[in-house]
């Protein structure tokens, strides 16, 4: 079985400079990242090797006697000239200026480019850096500082060197460097990220005029927001949602954004959006179509475009206008939802005549279908897709029943975009007609 020393590769010995030195040559051949239970064997030797050499007592000449000095001879000697001129020689110097200086070479190089610099790093740890455990300590300490150091620092890279240099980083934790410095290398890699982020939203706008447009209007600082922008459809509405996106994936970048649109989109403002657009001309197209027969029938259908026009504009900017919480936007809510109960009481009632339309001796039952099919599911499982929200939950459905069409129209292609602007007007006309419209 191999001991401590054959696994050293030197003498028994109580100098521990001799014992560092031979842990330095044998860890360049029992690299943990190559061979763990060589380099467990040998970190275990180097440990009881270090114990053996500070367990020698020294005892005073004058407190313990000791049998006679047996008389020097010429072996004796010649063995105490040797052991004297080995300790008389000079270790090996190292600089830590050199050993900073090749640690921002290999960071350079690693950024640059990554496979050359862990080749030059390898090459480095096991031919060139000093025979000096205390050496490779130190370089590991500046390679990681030079790194943090580093701009474009990414995840992937700091892996592959932290395998190469065992620092073991998991998770803003590492048991071979400081917690400062694990800290500062993250710093980097979220500066890296953020950098990137930022480039990959340049090169999405940086295609047709009107892309370049948001993206001057987003960046470009002390840029005024003209009026006419609320006149483009969806730009406030677009740069808006890119604004929200920045805020939750990476604040930091608010600061490079343009102060006067992040000024605008704080404040309520009214700005044309296609679904204002295909809105306005289906409800209008509905209204004609339910109210061209006749003034009574023109006048209710007058009057649906108003209920329209305030649940689907009014009741967004309101909400808006007016500070949640307040006495104002509780008045607000309490006249949308007892309007939207009125609807909704409407739907169901007028649901329960027309069943009546069925005669026979199951009239009750056929009534209690329909309203099951037309009216008690679908309102019960918005109930439920919203029961956390439940106080505007009956906002919340005529909007979307106002709303679906048009949501509808947006997603489908150009052509049948068309002839959904045809046909589902009149499906909404006769429906609204049939519920609402008194004859």
């Amino acid at each position: 079985m191999a001991t401590i020393w054959d696994v050293l590769g030197i003498e028994p010995t109580r100098d521990e400079s001799e014992i560092r030195r031979a842990y330095a040559r044998e860890l360049k051949l029992r690299r943990p990242d190559k061979d763990p239970k060589g380099f467990q064997a040998l970190r275990e030797a180097f440990d009881s090797a270090k114990r053996y050499a500070s367990s020698t007592v020294v005892l005073n000449d004058e407190d313990e006697h000791f049998p006679d000095k047996p008389e020097p001879t010429p072996m004796m000697d010649y063995v105490r000239e040797l052991m004297q001129e080995q300790t008389s020689q000079p270790q090996t110097l190292w600089s830590k200026n050199e050993l900073w200086e090749q640690a921002q070479s290999v960071s350079t190089l690693l950024i640059r480019d990554e496979l050359e610099g862990l080749g030059t790093l390898h090459r480095y740890l096991d031919n060139e850096i000093p025979d000096a455990l205390e050496a490779r300590h130190v370089f590991s300490l500046m390679l990681a500082e030079a790194l943090s150091e580093q701009k474009w620092l990414n995840r992937s890279l700091l892996n592959e060197v932290s395998a190469v240099m065992d620092w073991q980083i998991d998770s803003y934790r590492s048991s071979q460097l400081p917690d400062w410095l694990v800290h500062a290398l993250e710093q980097q890699i979220a500066i890296t990220n953020r950098e990137n982020y930022w480039q990959y939203l340049a090169r999405q706008y940086g295609g047709n005029r009107y892309a370049q447009l948001k993206w001057r209007l987003l960046t470009e600082k002390g840029m005024a927001i003209p009026g006419w922008v609320r006149l483009v459809p969806d730009l406030l509405s677009q740069l808006a949602k890119q604004v929200g996106e920045l805020r939750q994936q990476s604040p930091a970048l608010l600061e490079r954004l343009n102060p006067s649109l992040l000024e605008v989109l704080q404040k309520p403002t009214l700005a044309l959006s296609w679904g204002a657009i295909i809105a306005v001309v289906f409800w209008g197209y509905t209204a004609w179509l339910t109210g061209h027969e006749s003034p009574k029938a023109a006048f209710q259908s007058g009057v649906m475009l108003a209920i329209v026009a305030t649940f689907l504009w009014g009741y967004p900017f309101l909400e808006r206008r007016f500070k949640s919480g307040g006495a104002a936007s509780k008045c607000v809510h309490t006249v949308f939802w007892l309007a939207s109960w009125l609807l909704l009481a409407m739907a169901f009632y007028s649901a329960w005549r027309g069943a009546s339309a069925w005669q026979g001796k199951d009239v009750i039952t056929m009534r209690a279908l329909v309203i099951l099919l037309f009216l008690v599911i679908p309102v019960g499982w918005a109930l439920w897709q919203r029961r956390g929200d439940w106080r505007n939950l009956p906002v919340r459905i005529v909007v979307v029943v106002l709303m679906f069409p048009v949501l509808f129209i947006r997603q489908l292609p150009p052509l049948v975009n068309l002839l959904g602007m045809i046909l589902l007007p009149m499906l909404y006309g006769i429906t609204i007609e049939m519920v609402y419209f008194i004859k």
